[in-house]
This record gives structure tokens, sequence and C-alpha cells, in this order.
């Protein structure tokens, strides 16, 4: 039986090979796959129907260990050296007959160490990161643009999947033969019916809704506040908050819970206003139904924020440092472009951003424009699916 061990470096990136893993074992039932996350334990992987595999631990920064000296400090105190030695141990016992790596520099070296023919699917950088100055912390050396240790890995790989065709174009530039560009998977299912927001009692004068993407991070409780007393200036509008976390926050300043809230599927909790005026919806599990129904969204997340910007919709996007800093956020927004609408942290300063997404036609057009650009259109988990099934054909007939 062929076998094939995908490996993700991040969230994003299991995201992106539990879709890759479903459609492959639609197309090669036989395929013995398994999945092995550097970060976190796997749970998209598993929920996918992919067996989990290695050495695996959440650590503190959940991913985000460079970029910052104190999301460092926090793994090393949490086991990341030992865990990082007993993953690496753990590949080079590996003996598959093809690999797959979602990821960056750290994934790919990391999959290196695995004997066996490699393809790379790269969805963190893009040519687009680029810029004159760039980030002057040494920390981000390989989150912006690809150095001279990644390119060796990519040149060594059968073939590299870009996030967008401009990338490609650049690295097959740069001696990397196999790069190429097939979509991104990124903007795979989200193509939902909107949520039913004309259900329950809301006044007339509510109209937009705006997504909230506080993350899946420990930047969320404090981010998703910002956001609550910003809608609370804005104009009346229907909060829709993605969240991933085990339990609701209490109702914070200037919120109720709301008695008279709708029957809905993913339904956690829901507040409104002193006033009335304003609704807050807390769901679960329906991150793209949240995207489908809203006309601008508040971010503070990576994957979240690329996904909306993807579909067409204005992100207002602030720092909540460390996980999600000034360095961070300052890469974001060189890879969305005008989809991304930077602010301050205070929430008079989001909700103006806000006003300007949900009003100003220049703006929302903008944004759509840079969705299509940097993100591109759905179908890619099919067609580097097809791809790789073609490839581990291949490697199963003779000679292969």
């Amino acid at each position: 039986m062929l076998s094939l061990l995908i490996i993700s470096n991040g969230h994003g990136e299991d995201f992106i090979a539990a879709r890759l893993g479903e459609a492959l074992q639609g197309r090669l039932p036989s395929l013995n796959i398994e999945a092995f996350p550097l970060v976190g334990t796997g749970a998209q992987l598993e929920r996918a129907g992919l067996t989990v595999r290695g050495p695996v631990r959440r650590l503190p920064s959940d991913g985000f260990t460079m970029h910052h000296p104190l999301l460092i400090w926090r793994d090393l105190k949490a086991g990341l050296l030992g865990l990082t030695l007993s993953q690496a141990a753990y590949l080079r016992r590996r003996r598959p007959d093809a690999v797959l790596v979602v990821g960056d520099v750290y994934g790919q070296m990391h999959a290196s160490l695995v004997r066996a023919p490699r393809r790379v699917l790269q969805p963190l950088v893009s040519v687009h990161h680029l810029s004159e100055q760039g980030s002057r912390s040494p920390l981000r050396f390989f989150m912006e643009r690809f150095r001279g240790p990644e390119l060796f890995l990519l040149r060594r790989a059968k073939r590299v999947y870009t996030r967008d065709a401009a990338t490609a174009a650049y690295l097959e530039g740069r001696g990397v033969r196999g790069a190429t560009y097939l979509g991104n998977p990124m903007m795979d299912g989200l193509d939902v019916a909107p949520l039913r927001a004309d259900l329950g009692p809301r006044p007339a004068n509510v109209r937009p809704a705006v997504a909230l993407l506080p993350g899946s991070r420990e930047q969320a409780a404090g981010s998703v506040r910002v956001m609550l007393a910003a809608l609370l200036l804005a104009r009346p509008t229907l909060g829709l908050v993605a969240w991933t976390h085990e339990r609701v926050p209490e109702p914070s300043e200037g919120w109720l819970a709301d008695e008279e809230a709708p029957e809905l599927e993913g339904l956690l909790a829901a507040w409104r206003s002193f006033d009335g005026a304003r609704r807050v919806w807390w769901l679960r599990g329906r991150f793209a139904a949240v995207l489908a129904s809203a006309h601008a969204a508040l971010g503070t997340a990576g994957t979240a924020n690329e996904q909306a910007v993807g579909v067409g919709l204005p992100v207002v996007a602030f720092e909540v440092p460390p996980l999600f800093g000034r360095e961070y956020l300052a890469n974001q927004a060189r890879l969305l472009g005008n989809g991304l609408l930077l602010s301050d942290s205070t929430p008079g300063a989001v909700a103006r951003q806000l006003e300007r997404a949900l009003t100003d036609e220049r703006v929302r057009e903008l944004a759509a424009a840079a969705g299509a650009e940097r993100m591109g259109a759905p179908g890619a988990s099919a067609a580097l699916a097809d791809d790789l099934a073609e490839w581990l054909t291949a490697l199963q007939a003779p000679g292969g």
C-alpha cells in the first residue's frame, strides 16, 4: 500500500492539509495517509479523518514562537527544544513512499529529514510581502521573503506549489524549476449560504452585519473586547463573532445577554447593547457562513483575515501584542494590500475605520479587487489533489 506523510506547520497549514488529505482519499482510496502537525495537536487533521502521528504538543505561542522574544521564552520554558528534537528524531526514522509538506522553511527543514520524494506547498510567503524596507526584526528573517536556505530546500523538492502566480514566477527565476501555481486552497469551502440574519427580533435600523474575527490564539479575549467596544460607537450593527474557544466571556461593558436570540445552528450566546440597537451573536463552527453574511470584518487573525479579504470583505485590523503585533500586522498589510484597513487599537479608531469599510464604496471596491488578486478563486484543493494523485500513482508504477 502506497503511503504519504503530510507534514504541516501551523493551524492555517493544518486547514489546507486536511482539505488535501480528504480530497486525496477520495481519489486514491488505497492510499495510506498519515499527518504530522509540527504545531499543536492536529485537531483539524483528525476531524478530516486523517491519522495523526508523531510527538505533538500545544505550546504557549501556538505556532507564533518567532514573532516575539517573550513568546520564544514561553515556549522554551514549556519544552520547545525537547519537542523539536523528538520531532526531528521521529522524522529521521520514517520511511513513507512520499512526503507533502505544507508550510514554510521550518516545516521544509523537518521534511528534508525524511528519505522520500518530497513536494512542498508554501502557503505563507508571497512576493507581495516584499518591500524595500521590510521588517528590521531578525526574528522575521524567513517570514517575509525566500532566503537562501529555503531556496536550497525548494530546489530539491519534486514540485513546489505557491499561493499566487507571481510567487511561482519569482521562484522559477531563482532556480526552483518545479514552482507552479494551481490556486490557493485557503479559498475553498467558503461558498456557503449566509446566516438567516432576519431571524429574531431586531430593530428596523439594524442593517449591516460585521464579522468579528478575533483569532484562535490567546489574543482573542483582548481583541474581541476592543471590537465589541467599537461596535457600540459605530452605526447599529449585527456583529457575528467567529469564536473558536471553549467559553464565551461574560457580557462586557455596554452589553447584556439577549433573551430573545433566535435558534440558530452553532449559536453559543447572543448579546444586545443597552439601547437594543446593536446585537452580537457568538458562533462556533460557522466561519464560512459568518463571512458570507458580513459586509465587513474586524480581524486580528492570520488565515481568517486572509480568507475574509479573499471573499471581498474589507477587514479592519489592529495590534494586539505580542501575538498580533506591529511587525506581523505590517507584514499582513503588505500581503493583503487594499483589503486590509489598519487602525489604532482604540475602540474609537476601530469604529471610524469600520464606518469607512461599511459606507465608502471606493474602499469596498478596492478590497474586493485585492481579494481577487491576492487570494484567488476557489477550486485549488481539487486541482492540487489531482496533481498530487497523478504524482503518487506514478510513484506506485514499476520504476516510479
